[in-house]
């Protein structure tokens, strides 16, 4: 009913055949405990129907009207993707500190389906995200969602993200924390149904939302409760020029997360 061939393609049935390769690398240090600064990197690459287009492409396979290859009546999807994620922990007291991240992807649909997948797209906001949004609420770029009533197209293909978080201990078993998140989402490809939502060099570092809060958590041991507060400072889908928060009342669009374990 939107008319919006992206949101269509993106949730129609395929079928994903994935490759992925994984690095990770983590200081042997606890991230919560130690006294000595702790790394954390994790990239990933990940690859889907490549090999099978080449395979069908080869045997001279039919396609359907368009030029896509199917298996038992369904196409498959065919991108590339990649993301990374960077993690500082800097203690500071005995029982505090201060932790990085930043983090970001992109994924670049192919031949065979024109879009990423729903599930593999990249979103922003939530309780791992920029806290000031409710996940897949945030983006792309500076599209204005007021214009329409779709909930579930906030998804991109450029995703770009940074947190600052102190941690310090309140009472007992319980935790508190500072932070700022900043991020966005993009598409690679302009969409007349989201103007303003791809990237652009000149100005994707002006759409970059960003948000700040406090948050409480409850250590249990074996697992922690979360819950973290958080209102916009600077929402990316007003005008140039108008898009920080400080006379909009910002406390008005306040967002309670809840989460188990930390968000980083």
């Amino acid at each position: 009913q939107l008319n919006d061939a992206f949101l269509v393609n993106s949730f129609q049935d395929h079928v994903t055949t994935l490759s992925r390769y994984t690095l990770n690398y983590f200081s042997k240090e606890n991230k919560n405990t130690s006294r000595k600064t702790v790394h954390y990197v994790r990239w990933s690459v990940q690859s889907s129907g490549s090999i099978l287009r080449w395979l069908f492409n080869a045997r001279g396979r039919e396609k359907d009207s368009l030029g896509r290859y199917q298996i038992f009546g369904i196409p498959f999807a065919h991108f590339l993707r990649t993301d990374v994620d960077y993690r500082l922990y800097i203690p500071v007291r005995k029982r505090s500190r201060i932790v990085y991240r930043v983090a970001g992807g992109v994924g670049k649909p192919l031949i065979n389906l024109n879009v990423l997948p729903y599930e593999q797209s990249f979103f922003s906001g939530g309780p791992n995200s920029v806290r000031a949004w409710r996940a897949r609420t945030l983006g792309p770029g500076g599209y204005d969602p007021r214009v329409s009533n779709a909930r579930f197209d906030k998804i991109g293909d450029v995703l770009l993200e940074g947190n600052f978080e102190y941690r310090f201990h309140v009472i007992k078993s319980f935790n508190g924390a500072f932070f700022i998140d900043a991020g966005n989402i993009w598409r690679l490809e302009a969409d007349d149904n989201k103007p303003r939502g791809e990237l652009n060099i000149n100005t994707f570092a002006d759409q970059i939302a960003i948000g700040s809060g406090f948050g409480i958590r409850w250590d249990l041991e074996f697992f922690v409760l979360r819950l973290d507060l958080a209102v916009p400072l600077k929402d990316p889908k007003y005008e140039p020029g108008d898009r920080w928060m400080f006379d909009k009342t910002p406390w008005r669009y306040a967002v309670a997360n809840f989460g188990i374990g930390y968000p980083f």
